[in-house]
């Protein structure tokens, strides 16, 4: 079957997560994406870790697959003149543009909006950037693990009698993506019907506000601020992950109402504990936390986190293991979902690629046919066979160095 995406082109000048990600969307179901790079300066997670082997290699890394599986690369240089060039070229063939760089940066190069809608003013161009265009924190730049400080993640993750513990990496690169997506396709919808594009300008601090909205809301209303508290809650107890038997292995256990706690107390067979005049109420089990948490642990530790895992949900209580790396690869719900892929990369050998999309659709396919592309890998598939270039003037731009073909510096591997 035709995927929904088949035939619409994307010119993809982004980097990093954000800008990668949301183009994967469209490419996992079918739209040609080409990944704009150069040698002199390469993408980021090129230079990321985990790499194949563990052996840093601009096309070894398994960070900048997970993001680019489904799509093509070239590499030109946008430094130099006839390198813009071949990005109009590119541009004039694309249905939607991305960019993910600072604000004024694709202006510098004349490949922004307002230059390319003059050429083509049916084009949906995306920006993505840290903060978004027009303010006084404009220029700032940065990272997805400082957007999850401003937006105000850091603050609240982590042990109430320590220094904060953000959540790991660039948490907010993992939302923005599903903000941009949703866009480029109401986006596109929009020039079916009436045949214009438009420009969609994007703040990743924005963006990740949506998953901070409730304690947002609980200062506008109540003057609040939430702060650490651990893994707890103030509407549940118990509330926490609790410790199983085996190394390192444990249970996210989440009790809210009434019925939830009657249904574990069943599960643990009714102990003479669960029937503590202390433990009566959640009020009561908010405050005898500590001591309801230890005798929590004392259960868990008598049993494996599967045992554990099972027992719980067959009473209806929320209840999941705390998986592994592994055992996301072996969970047999990813697996019938197809969430992994296995492909041959020229570097990495065969590995699972991973589909950013998190839904299916009932008529039309969503495929990995691809893995990562190598730095500058389909260059003269892209130029001599999507956009007609001749040999000559082909082999020209490679001889003077707008199409990159060789690293100018050694890798430095940045985690």
């Amino acid at each position: 079957m035709e995927k929904v995406f088949e035939g619409i082109k994307v010119a993809e000048f982004a980097w990093a997560v954000v800008g990668p990600t949301t183009s994967k969307y469209l490419a996992d179901h079918g739209a040609t994406v080409i990944k704009i790079e150069s040698h002199k300066r390469i993408e980021l997670l090129r230079e990321t870790s985990p790499f194949a082997n563990n052996l840093p290699h601009p096309d070894g890394s398994a960070y900048f697959g997970r993001q680019n599986s489904n799509k093509y690369g070239v590499s030109i240089d946008l430094q130099h003149p006839n390198g813009r060039k071949l990005a109009w070229k590119l541009i004039e063939w694309a249905d939607i543009v991305t960019e993910s760089f600072s604000p004024g940066t694709m202006e510098k190069w004349g490949l922004d909006y307002q230059a390319v809608r003059k050429t083509k003013p049916d084009i949906i161009y995306l920006s993505s950037s840290m903060q978004g265009r027009g303010g006084p924190h404009e220029s700032y730049a940065g990272y997805g693990m400082n957007a999850a400080c401003l937006a105000g993640f850091g603050l609240v993750s982590g042990w109430p009698d320590r220094m904060p513990s953000p959540p790991y990496g660039g948490y907010t690169d993992y939302i923005a993506p599903r903000f941009n997506a949703a866009a480029l396709i109401a986006a596109l919808e929009y020039r079916r019907r009436t045949g214009r594009g438009q420009w969609l300008e994007e703040s990743q601090f924005e963006a990740s506000l949506h998953f901070f909205s409730p304690p947002v809301m609980d200062y506008q209303v109540n003057g609040r601020i939430l702060n650490r508290n651990g893994n707890r809650l103030d509407n549940a107890a118990p509330h926490g992950v609790y410790q199983c038997q085996g190394d390192d292995r444990w249970i996210a256990l989440a009790v809210f109402s009434e019925k939830d706690w009657q249904a574990f107390c069943t599960a643990l067979g009714n102990p003479v504990w669960t029937q503590r005049e202390d433990f009566s109420s959640l009020a009561l089990r908010k405050g005898n936390e500590d001591e309801l948490d230890r005798l929590v642990t004392e259960w868990t530790l008598g049993h494996t986190a599967q045992q554990a895992e099972s027992i719980f949900q067959s009473a209806g209580v929320p209840c999941n293991i705390v998986e592994r790396s592994s055992d996301v690869y072996q969970d047999p719900q990813l697996a019938h979902r197809a969430r992994f892929t296995r492909l041959d990369h020229p570097v990495m050998g065969s590995q699972e690629f991973e589909t950013q999309t998190t839904f299916l659709l009932s008529e039309t396919p969503r495929e990995l046919d691809r893995p990562s592309p190598c730095l500058g890998q389909h260059n003269e598939y892209v130029f001599k066979g999507l956009l007609g270039i001749p040999d000559e003037e082909y082999a020209g731009f490679i001889a003077e160095g707008s199409i990159t073909t060789r690293m100018t510096r050694e890798l430095k591997p940045n985690m």
